[in-house]
């Protein structure tokens, strides 16, 4: 093990969440183990990303309250958001937020207690990553830069490199590893890791890796030995599969070999699991299970919470035989894109467009909107060549950096920036309400609820068992 400080940020209450869940994690269960985690000796606890916004709003709940309770509930443990340069709700002028939307929704995050963000630009463009950066700084938050990593032949350790090396020089307080599609193995991570780490000098290295493969928990230990700072995590109820290494898991080994390592507490985070367990036990929430190795996860490199949501229409459809053959097409559309990294917005729409020829659909029959506008210029150059006949067929169209809402956000109307962030209208942006932390119930409680929830459909309502004995009976 190295001689640096390790620290672990939990991201169970986003991409864990999103993974295993299918992001049904609200605001008041993200407060239910606050008392366990705040205590826990976290680096970060990120809340707060571009996928929960848009659960947040399809909940009415209002993302940046999420924030703000989050902050009253957690302490001192620096809160964290990942915020990403493009995006795929297909707002018109809205597709790369422009330096003074960036600047408002950091200033926002910022003002509502978030400490860290990561910025992610899928294309890597450095005049956009360099004014986002800027405004972190400005905002006075910890700017982590995400630099994503695939499994494509012919990028060496060198490019990376470069690539990490041009983030910190543009400002980056640190520089993350983005593995969102598990794809980083334990003998490529042992030269490109200390690559990275050299090319970086004094700016720290970050991991964000996923477990596909089932060797994320191994990516992640071997990370500590060969410069990684920082690693992101999940607590167990939400890790493995498409999520990320369990952290209890990760201190177990890490215990066992560094006896004096200074590490989280294992008895905060297991209470706080222990939590998000019964929560899931009382919602009906997926448990967390690890998959087995498959080389379809290599060819297809779809992330996260999307590998997942594909397995199961796939599998729904019968046709799991098909997964390779449907990696196959999966890659070949992302390969007539010009190979963008597979992260948000590109990777859901190329899955999604795999899967319409997966079908029967004609190849290209029909263009996910988001893949239209890639094809368009409009989010800039991904490193590879599309395919010239659906270039020509959609035309091309300038970036759409738009400074048109730049007046509302200058008077401080931090709902018409998240409206515009996140596609949606003013009048839908929901109002702040009153925020306690879940608590759970008993089975009894729960079906007297239960009962009474459905005692209007009735005049006479009774319940017997062992034990119970619950009568309703309408007036009159």
């Amino acid at each position: 093990m190295s001689s640096h400080q390790l620290t672990f940020t939990d991201t169970s209450f986003t991409d864990g969440q999103a993974a295993v869940w299918a992001g049904g994690l609200d605001t008041p269960m993200l407060l239910a183990p606050a008392a366990a985690l705040s205590v826990s000796g976290l680096a970060a606890v990120e809340v707060l990303g571009p996928a929960v916004v848009d659960t947040c709003l399809a909940r009415g709940e209002h993302p940046l309250q999420r924030v703000e309770v989050a902050g009253r509930h957690y302490g001192g443990v620096p809160l964290r958001a990942t915020v990403n340069l493009l995006t795929g709700h297909g707002r018109r002028g809205a597709d790369v937020l422009g330096r003074t939307t960036i600047g408002g929704w950091l200033s926002a995050l910022a003002a509502a207690g978030v400490a860290q963000v990561v910025l992610l630009d899928p294309l890597l463009d450095l005049p956009r990553l360099e004014g986002a950066l800027e405004s972190a700084a400005t905002a006075g938050l910890t700017a982590i830069a995400a630099l994503p990593y695939t499994a494509d032949d012919g990028v060496a350790d060198e490019t990376y490199a470069e690539r990490a090396a041009w983030l910190a020089a543009a400002g980056a307080a640190r520089v993350m590893v983005r593995d969102e599609s598990g794809v980083l193995t334990p003998s490529r991570a042992h030269t490109l890791l200390p690559a990275l780490a050299a090319a970086l000098g004094s700016t720290p290295l970050d991991l964000h890796t996923r477990c596909h493969t089932a060797l994320g928990t191994v990516v992640a230990l071997e990370a500590g030995r060969l410069g990684v700072s920082g690693i992101d995590t999940a607590l167990p109820a939400v890790a493995n599969g498409a999520s990320l290494p369990s952290l209890p898991s990760l201190i177990r080994v890490l215990q066992r070999e560094q006896p004096g390592l200074d590490l989280p507490v294992l008895d905060k985070l297991l209470a706080a699991d222990a939590i998000l367990a019964d929560i899931a036990d009382q919602e009906g929430f997926a448990a967390a299970a690890a998959w087995p190795f498959d080389l379809a996860t290599y060819v297809h490199q779809l992330p996260g919470e999307v590998a997942a949501e594909v397995r199961g229409v796939v599998r729904e459809r019968g046709r799991w035989a098909e997964l390779h053959e449907f990696a196959t097409e999966c890659a070949a559309v992302r390969r007539e894109m010009g190979s963008p990294p597979m992260v948000a917005p590109f990777a859901r729409a190329i899955a999604e467009q795999a899967l319409c020829h997966f079908d029967g659909e004609a190849r290209y029959e029909s263009l996910r909107p988001v893949l239209r506008r890639l094809l368009q210029g409009v989010y800039g150059t991904p490193d590879g060549e599309a395919r010239s006949d659906l270039q020509l067929r959609v035309g091309a169209l300038p970036s759409s950096e738009s400074t048109t809402v730049a007046a509302d956000f200058e008077t401080g109307d931090e709902d018409a920036l998240l409206a515009w962030v996140a596609g949606v209208t003013i009048a839908t942006v929901p109002r702040r309400v009153e925020v306690a932390p879940y608590e759970s119930s008993t089975p009894y409680e729960r079906l007297a609820h239960g009962v009474a929830e459905r005692a209007g459909r009735y005049a006479m309502l009774s319940v017997h068992a062992p034990g119970v004995h619950i009568h309703l009976q309408q007036e009159g």
